[in-house]
């Protein structure tokens, strides 16, 4: 075993940075796709909050591994460019996660007391400020939880990305047990790291829900 971590660190190693980044960036890029889509899901926007809408619906649809071979073989046929295994998975995970952040965050605008937003319109506050002020700072903070648990989620995702050839913890962990043929140790070692990782998450999302929480009961989203 020790043997076994000492020849494969170095690889294994890379895998796991390859994992982080490609989950943190998904969150974070996926998370600043979520939010435009969510307004404008919430505001009702003519047409385009029909096409967030469908996209929101259609992705929540779709397998993951589907929409990571659709970045992987059809946008790149369709738009005329070339990828990479790793390319194509974020941009596959960015838009998979950006759909279901979306869609709890309009849970969340959608939770906020009606009496809020109409006390704050009640003091000469226009629309666009009740949404900026009011709205959209307690919906995200009442979404918090949510959208860690897709983090936690997103991170475990990761490993789909093997799939498409992608070095990062999985692929480096089959990729290793192609040489040496001991999946047990190897997967242990994986699934320790992912259950660490995922725990770290879940931990700070819950202290910074505690932090932020708000001190109100949130109301029944509409629909």
């Amino acid at each position: 075993m020790g043997e076994l971590l000492l020849h494969n660190a170095p690889f294994l190693l890379a895998g796991l940075r390859a994992t982080l980044a490609l989950a943190g960036w998904s969150a974070l890029v996926g998370t600043l796709l979520a939010i435009p889509v969510a307004l404008l899901r919430y505001l009702d926007v003519p047409v385009l909050g029909r096409v967030c809408a469908f996209y929101i619906w259609f992705i929540r649809g779709t397998p993951l591994l589907v929409v990571l071979l659709l970045a992987y073989f059809a946008l790149p046929a369709l738009f005329g460019y070339r990828t990479t295994a790793a390319s194509a998975a974020l941009v596959g995970f960015i838009v998979f996660l950006a759909a279901y952040a979306a869609q709890d965050m309009l849970t969340g605008l959608q939770s906020v007391p009606r009496g809020l937003i109409e006390g704050a319109a009640a003091l000469g506050l226009t629309r666009f400020q009740v949404i900026r002020l009011v709205v959209a700072p307690l919906g995200a903070r009442i979404a918090l939880p949510a959208l860690f648990g897709q983090y936690v989620r997103m991170f475990k995702y990761t490993s789909v990305a093997s799939a498409l050839g992608a070095t990062e913890l999985t692929g480096s962990v089959l990729l290793v047990n192609g040489r040496v043929f001991q999946p047990l140790p190897l997967l242990g070692i994986a699934a320790l790291v992912y259950l660490v990782v995922c725990l770290a998450i879940s931990l700070a999302g819950r202290w910074l829900h505690q932090r932020l929480a708000p001190d109100f009961a949130p109301a029944t989203p509409e629909g």
